[in-house]
């Protein structure tokens, strides 16, 4: 179960609901490497949920749920991003469909900060967020993703709303029904290629989530999964500055799961390659029940952590880094090394 949050206002939520589309901006520029490597994240059958933030009339909650139409991201410059009638420009979009939509959301304080039995039911991705940085679109792991649903059916008393068009009623804050969903030019369909991988180590984290397939994966299914199941990128991995770079969990049978964290290291950023140890090591003790405790059903057995680097000439790996990661399979599932030269061959370092 995938789930993401979009952070919108009174202003901008009627039109996300009137036209069916979500997106995310960056103030006056028109483009960000970043805002589009999370909007790459967000696949086809997604659940889409959308966060109002609070003023001093009314309090911030939660509305849903709605799913993301296909894998297509879509980018619109100029002032056009400003359109249908937005106060700000949303430069990347995707298109989204009604699911289960319910009129009332739920408050921020009952989802994130009213205690619940068990601290694993706490939303801890949304309560990252809030202390780091307000992103504009958020990922849920999939029991995030299966609470802030069952906490918006509660909310509503398990009634949703009739049809398939919507809008919002800014005065009373809810979601209500509409006349019919409009149309709205989107901009032009993005597809990074392999000349954009050199630019940063955003763009080739933004390139790997594009390619990457939910199910049946085919974009290097040894490194990322073959029946991946869930995508994160720039996972909060607790309170102080550490994020994950890109995560997926692999279904392997019926009760079997795999939970490969990924530590990407560009050529512009390879002098930093030796602190990618000790990251992954920290990133396996938070993921583990037994340890941190943060990511369900992840043990020693299952957590699988992976050094990617980008390079152009293969081998530039130094020994003692192999050593290193190797040794990390003393507290995680066999550890690995993948270099990816500039044109997309890759080699595991043995």
């Amino acid at each position: 179960m995938r789930g993401h949050v979009f952070i919108v206002n009174d202003q901008t939520l009627p039109k996300h609901l009137e036209y069916m589309f979500v997106g995310t901006s960056t103030g006056e520029r028109e483009n960000n490497i970043s805002l589009l490597a999370d909007m790459m994240r967000v696949k086809g059958g997604d659940f889409i949920f959308f966060y109002i933030e609070g003023n001093q009339r009314v309090k911030g909650r939660f509305f849903g749920v709605f799913k993301a139409l296909d894998n297509v991201v879509y980018h619109i410059k100029g002032r056009e991003a400003r359109e249908p009638s937005l106060p700000i420009p949303l430069i990347y979009r995707k298109r989204i469909s009604p699911y289960e939509v319910y009129q009332n959301g739920i408050l921020e304080w009952i989802a994130l900060d009213k205690l619940p039995t068990y601290s694993k039911e706490i939303l801890w991705t949304l309560i990252y967020r809030k202390m780091k940085a307000k992103r504009g679109n958020t990922m849920l792991f999939p029991w995030e993703t299966e609470r802030l649903i069952n906490l918006i059916r509660a909310e509503n008393q398990g009634i949703a709303l009739n049809g398939n068009n919507f809008s919002f009623d800014s005065q009373n804050y809810i979601i209500i029904q509409g006349k019919r969903t409009l149309n709205q030019y989107m901009g032009n369909p993005i597809n990074l290629d392999w000349e954009d991988i050199k630019k940063s180590e955003k763009h080739l984290q933004a390139f790997i989530l594009q390619n990457l397939q939910i199910e049946n994966n085919n974009f290097y299914p040894e490194i990322f999964g073959k029946n991946i199941v869930w995508i994160g990128n720039e996972v909060f991995a607790g309170s102080g500055m550490q994020k994950i770079d890109i995560m997926t969990i692999e279904k392997i049978n019926e009760t079997s799961y795999l939970f490969r964290i990924i530590e990407l290291k560009h050529p512009k950023s390879i002098s930093g390659i030796s602190s990618s140890v000790s990251q992954l090591e920290y990133y396996i003790n938070w993921a583990c029940e037994d340890i941190g405790g943060h990511v369900r059903g992840a043990y020693r057995f299952n957590i699988k952590p992976i050094l990617l680097v980008l390079t152009k000439n293969f081998g530039i790996v130094q020994r003692d880094i192999i050593n290193r990661i190797r040794d990390l399979g003393n507290i995680s599932f066999e550890p690995e090394i993948w270099e990816i030269n500039f044109e997309g061959q890759g080699l595991r370092m043995d």
